[in-house]
C-alpha cells in the first residue's frame, strides 16, 4: 500500500477519534458511564473496519455488508449499555443510541464524507444538550402538565 494512502487512512482515524471524543466528551459532562474514551473508540474502530474492506475490494456491497455488520454489533453494545433503575426505568438509552450514530460518524469518514461526518456530530451534540435549554424544559413540563389534567 502507498505510504500517502495510509496516511490519508490515518488521518481519518484521528479525525473519527477527535469527533467520537467531543461527543464523549458530552457524555461525560452529564456523568454517565461513558464518555470520551468510549466514543473515540467506537467512532475510530467504525472508520478503520470500513476503510479496511473498502480498500480491500471495489466490490460496494462488501463495504455495505461492512456497514451493516457495524449497525448490527453496535446494537449489541448498546443492549449492554441500557439497564433498569430502582423504579423500574430504562436507563442508558440515549446513550446507546449515541453510540450506534457515533458509529455511523467513523463510517461517514471512511467513506469520505467529511462534511456529513463533521454536521452529524453536531447535530448529536446538539440533540444530547437539547435539555439544558429553557425552552425545551419548558416545554417538557407543559406536556407533562397536560398529560396530567387527561
Amino acid at each position: 500500500m502507498d505510504i500517502g494512502v495510509e496516511l490519508y487512512m490515518s488521518a481519518k482515524l484521528l479525525l473519527a477519534a477527535a469527533l467520537g471524543g467531543l461527543i464523549g466528551l458530552e457524555r461525560e459532562r452529564e456523568q454517565q458511564n461513558t464518555g470520551v474514551r468510549t466514543f473515540a473508540c467506537i467512532c475510530a474502530a467504525s472508520c478503520l473496519f470500513v476503510s479496511i474492506a473498502a480498500h480491500l475490494t471495489e466490490d460496494v456491497s462488501a463495504v455495505a455488508r461492512m456497514l451493516a455488520a457495524i449497525a448490527t454489533g453496535l446494537g449489541f453494545i448498546g443492549a449492554g449499555i441500557i439497564f433498569r433503575d430502582q423504579r423500574n426505568l430504562p436507563k442508558g438509552i440515549t446513550t446507546a443510541a449515541g453510540l450506534w450514530t457515533t458509529s455511523a460518524v467513523g463510517m461517514a469518514i471512511a467513506l469520505d464524507m467529511l462534511v456529513i461526518a463533521v454536521s452529524a456530530t453536531l447535530i448529536i451534540l446538539l440533540i444530547f444538550s437539547v435539555n439544558h435549554f429553557s425552552w425545551y424544559r419548558r416545554l417538557v413540563d407543559r406536556l407533562i402538565k397536560s398529560k396530567k389534567k387527561d
